[in-house]
């Protein structure tokens, strides 16, 4: 008699092998005490549904590693076209002359790139150049305005002859600087012992002293002959402001330097006047 593994009804068992089966979940199966495992003819479905079991689990492995590859896969991949590019690739790496040819590529682009760095380093350079000469040319004409012309308007304003102009800028130019005020305005001053002086109050302080006496219209003015004054021996001194001849004193300045500079002294000319003179003269 063969005695099934599982029934559904007891009575179907003879009451002598009741004691073999085991009721669970309202069915009847037979203990057979782990011997199922090594029965000859269940050993092999055990083995194949264990087998199954791992290749399954390998195929979901597989299949899972292969989804993860797909998802950064564009629609329109083509794995015969892929299979292609590889083997070029690899045709292109026993080729002997790419990394030579790699590196030429890599040469030119780097000699192009230092080109245009060269470039635009010069371009720079002559930028800077030419925007220092407009600097430099704006502030020579700031301070040929500011200088010569400040000092021009102030030696008229004190009353320095015409004739005199020439000389009194070049013997003053050089005591005036332009300075930069802090709201960026310039202004030409003279800086004295007793600090800074504008220019019209310099100017004006210097025609009233011994320097600049001289140089300033008095009595008949520049070019009046008057009754001239007479030195020893009937000689009429162009430089003496009361006899001051400007014809005269170019003409003896030519003929007889050590002479004019004898005049120019007695007539109370200083010796930077007395060099401004001649070196005009």
């Amino acid at each position: 008699m063969t005695l099934k593994a599982v029934i559904d009804d007891a009575t179907e068992v003879p009451e002598a092998f009741k004691s073999e089966y085991v009721e669970k979940d309202g069915k009847f199966y037979l203990d057979l005490d782990g011997s199922l495992n090594t029965h000859t003819s269940i050993l092999p479905l055990a083995n194949a549904l264990r087998n199954a079991k791992q290749e399954k689990q390998a195929l979901q492995a597989k299949v899972t590693l292969l989804e993860s590859r797909m998802n950064g896969l564009p629609e329109d991949f083509d794995p015969h076209k892929y299979e292609e590019l590889l083997a070029e690739n690899e045709t292109l790496k026993k080729d002997p002359n790419r990394d030579k040819d790699n590196e030429a590529v890599l040469q030119r682009m780097r000699d192009q790139y230092d080109q245009r760095l060269r470039a635009a380093e010069e371009k720079r350079v002559a930028d800077l150049r030419s925007k220092e000469n407009e600097i430099e040319e704006r502030d020579n004409v700031i301070q040929s305005h500011l200088v010569d012309g400040g000092l021009t308007e102030a030696l008229v304003k004190a009353g320095v002859a015409k004739e005199f102009l020439t000389a009194a800028k070049a013997l003053l130019r050089n005591t005036v600087k332009v300075k930069r005020e802090e709201d960026g305005k310039r202004r030409a001053i003279v800086e004295t012992d007793l600090g800074e002086v504008d220019v019209e109050k310099f100017v004006d302080n210097w025609s009233k002293s011994d320097d600049g006496k001289p140089f300033v219209i008095k009595g008949q003015g520049a070019g009046s002959q008057g009754s001239g004054v007479s030195r020893p021996g009937g000689e009429t001194n162009p430089w003496d402001i009361k006899s001051r001849n400007l014809t005269e004193q170019g003409r003896i300045i030519k003929q007889d330097r050590v002479k004019a500079e004898r005049l120019m002294r007695q007539a109370g000319l200083s010796a930077s006047q007395i060099q401004v003179a001649l070196t005009v003269s």
